[in-house]
């Protein structure tokens, strides 16, 4: 099982998680997020060698672009409402995609359309804002996806779910995404619980 880690804006937990077993770290490029990036809290930049996740919300393909290249980002998150069309262009454009939709009891209409043009969808929960609600949904909806494309379970995982995403069967569970069950403070982990739940989750 293969773990992303989202929301990160401070050098020691950037340090801890690039020493550590997740495969993703995920940095937010979104000004309205409580955890939105800001380099001047880090010493070196991104300075890891983990997959770099930028997460980008109805961005432009030209930002999404010029922060891609500033900060030699591995995969594209689009958390937004862009559309299979917007994630074509950049697929040609050789980025690696992965595209979040919000969920509660069904799945979301349309899925095969984006199908060609992502890597990985990642499934969160729906709330007010675009991700970053803390909350679960119904894990059980997962049953209804029968698309041949792998996703990313997110939305609310906290330190205690690690027998319940081992529950999880399906075959094309990728990897979970954590991020607010694990703050002390918005964008600061509490590198303590990380590391448990890596450690429980990867063995």
């Amino acid at each position: 099982m293969k773990i992303k880690v989202c929301g990160i804006r401070t050098q020691s937990n950037l340090t801890f998680l690039s020493n550590s077993a997740v495969d993703f770290i995920g940095f937010i490029f979104y000004d309205k997020s409580g955890r939105n990036f800001n380099e001047g809290e880090l010493l070196n930049g991104i300075d890891t060698q983990k997959q770099k996740v930028g997460v980008f919300v109805n961005e432009s393909i030209a930002q999404i672009e010029t922060l891609a290249r500033m900060y030699g980002l591995d995969y594209i998150q689009l958390h937004g409402d862009e559309s299979p069309e917007f994630c074509q262009t950049l697929k040609t454009k050789g980025y690696k995609l992965f595209k979040a939709f919000a969920l509660k009891d069904q799945l979301p209409d349309g899925l095969e359309d984006y199908e060609p043009h992502i890597d990985c969808f990642l499934f969160d929960t729906k709330g007010k804002a675009y991700g970053g609600n803390g909350a679960q949904f119904d894990w059980s909806v997962l049953d209804q996806y029968k698309l041949e494309k792998p996703f990313v379970l997110s939305g609310g995982i906290g330190p205690k779910d690690v027998e319940s995403i081992r529950a999880i069967r399906h075959p094309q569970l990728f990897a979970v995404d954590i991020n607010s069950r694990f703050e002390l403070a918005p964008g600061e982990k509490d590198e303590q619980k990380l590391k448990v739940f890596i450690e429980e989750l990867k063995k």
